[in-house]
């Protein structure tokens, strides 16, 4: 096997695909924002934590500095034109939910709601946030769950109904379809 050299900044580029979330959050004044992030990973069981990597600058940091509460909504490829949309840089106060024409739902432990077409949400309070070069790590404690009925097969995702979006990097997706079981 040979191996050649990769920039030591763009290493994130070989650790792909990545899960795709969209957070949804609120600021002080109620106005709603969602952007999609795949630098996430689970953190903890007990208690259930999750962490993303935001830019200080994003309006989804800025949102959840001041409410310390936030939203991942998992979506599925039926949503992947809408996700990308939401990504796009709009003023603050521009709902990107509106914008992709996706749905609003309430949340039942946050002010941020969530978003129907996702296959799943989870309700987040930040746990901490800590510096991570030219990003932040937001840590969130899951305080509810909630999860489509017809994506769970025997307890794991059926990402064969699903279809799971996984970021590869920039426009370029992989729609997860394909299982292996390892025996």
């Amino acid at each position: 096997m040979v191996f050649q050299d990769l920039e030591v900044e763009s290493f994130y580029r070989v650790l792909a695909p990545r899960p795709t979330i969209l957070v949804t959050t609120t600021n002080q004044e109620g106005r709603v924002n969602a952007a999609p992030f795949s630098f996430v990973m689970p953190v903890s069981i007990k208690p259930p934590l999750l962490a993303f990597a935001s830019v200080p600058t994003h309006h989804t940091y800025q949102n959840l500095k001041e409410t310390s509460e936030f939203v991942v909504n998992i979506p599925s490829a039926d949503i992947l034109r809408e996700l990308w949309i939401t990504g796009e840089k709009f003023p603050s106060g521009v709902s990107e939910i509106e914008k992709a024409g996706l749905t609003e739902i309430p949340s039942t432990k946050v002010t941020a709601p969530r978003i129907a077409e996702c296959i799943a949400q989870m309700e987040c309070k930040v746990f901490w946030i800590k510096d991570a070069g030219d990003h932040h790590l937001i840590v969130g404690e899951v305080l509810k769950a909630h999860v489509n009925e017809n994506i769970l097969k025997e307890g794991l995702l059926d990402v064969k109904k699903v279809k799971p979006i996984l970021h590869l990097g920039g426009k370029n997706f992989v729609v997860g379809d394909n299982l292996r079981t390892v025996d």
